[in-house]
């Protein structure tokens, strides 16, 4: 199998993130050196100008003016603009979209939604969400039921299978995602999947070019962020709810991916 490369800091944002895009690649199609990539989060582009070459799965196709692309989580993808592309990209956080996960989990649209005359009714959606950064969290979430909504409405829905090459990694994740906060090892893996450890090592070494503590340390710090916003606990309570044995090692974990104290993080939050 040629090389996939899991994206985990599409799936580190809490929170749907949008932005216009303006990209000239040096490549000019798709080839087998091209890196693929995946991610859980749901991913969207509505082409403005240009056009890309995009694979979604084993799908190969270009997307023109005012195509959409579809991309469902877990979907190996990657796309290749050529000169003059922009594009709106939205990608919508696996942990969020509790209105269409449920939808989605065995159906998706088809990677490519071409209607362009219908796809220009939506086009300010995209442009508002790219562009308005500071949008209430209750507008964001209607303006996304509406885009979604739209979508199930115009273009027919299809059977979706997880790619069989990702599927038990995705498994993985997703057990992470439930037992985050008990002491989960290899061992804990092999035990839980049926594999031996060397395998689960290679796994994470392969899609996430790191081992197993680092992955499950940040998947806690999500959790904590998730958590803390409230500040109903001080942060050493989090922490350990969260799974940390220490704050030692929670705190090194958070500035090596934050840059920043917890303190600093939520400073503008009043959070102790």
């Amino acid at each position: 199998m040629k090389k996939v490369n899991y994206e985990f800091f599409h799936d580190n944002t809490l929170k749907p993130e949008s932005w216009f895009s303006q990209r000239v690649s040096h490549r000019k199609e798709i080839t087998e050196d091209t890196p693929l990539h995946f991610h859980r989060s749901l991913e969207l582009h509505y082409v403005v100008n240009g056009r890309e070459q995009v694979k979604v799965g084993d799908k190969i196709f270009f997307a023109e003016k005012d195509d959409i692309v579809f991309i469902h989580n877990y979907t190996v993808h990657v796309d290749v603009p050529v000169l003059g592309h922009e594009k709106y990209v939205l990608v919508m956080p696996f942990t969020y979209g509790s209105d269409f996960n449920n939808l989605l989990k065995s159906k998706t649209l088809n990677p490519l939604l071409d209607d362009k005359e219908y796809n220009l009714t939506l086009k300010p959606i995209f442009k508002s969400l790219a562009e308005q950064t500071d949008m209430s969290m209750l507008i964001l979430k209607g303006w996304l039921n509406v885009l979604f909504g739209s979508l199930f409405e115009k273009y027919s829905l299809i059977p979706f299978k997880k790619d069989a090459s990702i599927t038990v990694f995705s498994d993985i994740l997703s057990f992470i995602d439930e037992k985050y906060n008990s002491d989960i090892t290899l061992q804990t893996l092999a035990d839980e999947f049926g594999y031996n450890k060397c395998y689960f090592s290679r796994l994470f070494n392969k899609y996430i070019g790191a081992g197993l503590p680092d992955y499950v340390n940040s998947v806690r710090l999500r959790n904590f962020i998730a958590k803390q916003k409230d500040g109903s606990k001080n942060i050493a309570e989090t922490a350990f709810d969260c799974g940390f044995e220490s704050l030692s090692t929670f705190y090194r974990c958070f500035n090596e991916v934050y840059g920043v104290s917890p303190k600093e993080y939520f400073s503008d939050k009043e959070v102790k």
